[in-house]
């Protein structure tokens, strides 16, 4: 989640704040506007190109699109480092402003792989390279980006923790104060009503007790990710003990294998508490054998030198 800080603690709020319509921050409007950023590939700002490689070893394939923006650069650093474990995030946003927000021209906080609602993966750099993704967390601070250096950010795109006002569950970004302390659009996620939308936890997480859901095409492909990555580097198909799974934790430093955001922080972070299924991604991540369920269209191979495969 990188709406709070960047590297240089520079608030990136006010960036994804120019960069959204709040109208199109509702729940039932996801699927429309990440159709729409696929099409037309962010109205001409990115170019999109197919990949379809193997998951080493298994009946799988890992699909999605090489994401590349025009005329921005310098939001990774092509340097290898060894990886030692996979850190997931949601993107406290939707698939547009994630993506313009993570390849924002030489800011250097970027991850390799978004996921989007509709299970779309796309990738905007190598996962052999590295870039800043956990702030100035837990064996990050002073250390000349260690942590960033030896893991592999995932974000999931989805807004994260909600707020009830009047029935509704509204998002980060609604009422937010501008300079002169005027309050912006109301924004709403969805109704109370809309069951499938959100989750609400039987105790609160980190101040907050209501948080947007993951679709199921983001579980399966999340998972298929992981099973690649795992393989591709190494990295044990492991997760942090559920007593420390939900905090800050000294013990991911030497872990390896897969975390989140909130290891190394101790607040400021949300992303990934218990409103994810877990039992579903680690039953999926360890099972013998992956089966999808979902549709998936066909995608041509291509571009496997992206992923950061043996063959680069």
């Amino acid at each position: 989640m990188y709406f709070i800080k960047n590297q240089t603690n520079v608030p990136l709020k006010a960036t994804l704040f120019l960069f959204i319509k709040f109208n199109e921050m509702r729940y039932t409007a996801i699927n429309l506007l990440e159709e729409k950023f696929r099409q037309n590939s962010g109205n001409g700002a990115y170019n999109l190109q197919k990949i379809s490689i193997p998951v080493p070893n298994e009946n799988l394939k890992l699909e999605g699109y090489l994401c590349t923006p025009h005329n921005r650069s310098g939001y990774y650093y092509s340097v290898e480092h060894p990886k030692q474990r996979i850190v997931l995030h949601y993107t406290a946003g939707s698939l547009g402003s994630d993506i313009f927000t993570l390849s924002s021209h030489n800011r250097h906080v970027s991850v390799p792989f978004v996921i989007a609602r509709d299970g779309t993966i796309y990738q905007l750099f190598s996962s052999k390279f590295w870039s800043g993704h956990l702030g100035k967390g837990l064996g990050n601070t002073n250390t000349g980006n260690a942590q960033d250096k030896c893991s592999i950010g995932i974000e999931i795109s989805n807004y994260g923790f909600l707020t009830e006002k009047a029935g509704n569950l509204e998002t980060y970004y609604s009422r937010l104060k501008n300079a002169n302390g005027v309050p912006g659009p109301v924004d709403v996620y969805c109704s109370l009503t809309e069951r499938e939308s959100y989750e609400k936890l039987s105790s609160h997480f980190r101040q907050q007790v209501y948080y947007a859901t993951y679709s199921e095409a983001q579980y399966e492909s999340l998972i298929i990710l992981l099973r690649y990555l795992t393989a591709q580097y190494n990295i044990p198909r492991q997760f942090l003990p559920e007593s420390v799974r939900y905090h800050a934790t000294n013990e991911v430093l030497n872990f390896k294998g897969i975390v989140t955001h909130i290891n190394y922080r101790v607040d400021g972070k949300w992303d990934i508490g218990p409103a994810l299924n877990w039992k579903k991604l680690i039953d999926g991540v360890q099972a013998v054998e992956f089966k999808p369920t979902l549709h998936r269209g066909a995608v041509t191979r291509g571009a496997e030198n992206a992923l950061g495969s043996e063959q680069e």
